[in-house]
């Protein structure tokens, strides 16, 4: 399965469904396109050991205006599986260079005093034998339209909780989330 039939995929399992009690042995239901966004990538490599790898990413506005997003990741290389990556998601488009996708998202409309955490949008990511991963999250706060999120880049570290730092960019996804579809 590519990853994008992947992303659907998953996604779709973790979308609210409108039936509250849907018989167990029933096949999860599909959210309409327009319901959810869907993005390719990576449009840039900063590290050539990435090259060959794939992603895809679902972003859907749930019924609350909360942002869930998942991340799936493929055909990263050997020495990656076992590891873990921090993901974010960036402010800015993805570039030549590896700085060109800005600085990551932080909500504008957080409390103050608001752990980094609940701030930003954090999708990190372990990668299992054969080069795959899967990682979602739901933001703890309504996304806001208009919000300057443009880009997903995956990192060499995991995400350090404290400072949301998470080393070197490796590759970045283009995924416009300035105005998310909703479903339910």
């Amino acid at each position: 399965m590519g990853s994008v039939a992947l992303a659907v995929t998953l996604a779709a399992t973790l979308a609210p469904v409108p039936d509250p009690d849907p018989a167990p042995s029933a096949p999860p239901r599909v959210a309409p396109r327009d319901q959810h966004l869907l993005a390719n990538g990576p449009q840039y490599v900063y590290d050539r050991a990435y090259a060959r790898a794939g992603t895809a990413i679902v972003a859907f506005r749930g019924p609350t205006g909360r942002a869930t997003v998942v991340f799936v990741v493929q055909g990263m290389p050997h020495s990656a599986w076992g590891r873990t990556f921090g993901v974010h998601v960036h402010r800015d488009r993805c570039g030549r260079t590896a700085a060109s996708a800005g600085p990551h998202f932080s909500n504008p409309r957080a409390p103050r005093g608001a752990r980094i955490s609940e701030r930003e949008i954090w999708l990190d990511v372990r990668v299992l034998p054969g080069g795959w991963g899967m990682s979602r999250t739901t933001t703890t706060y309504a996304m806001p339209d208009g919000a300057n999120a443009h880009s997903v880049v995956l990192h060499a570290r995991p995400t350090n909780r404290s400072t949301g730092d998470a080393g070197a960019r490796l590759f970045c996804t283009n995924v416009d989330m300035s105005d998310l579809p909703s479903v339910g």
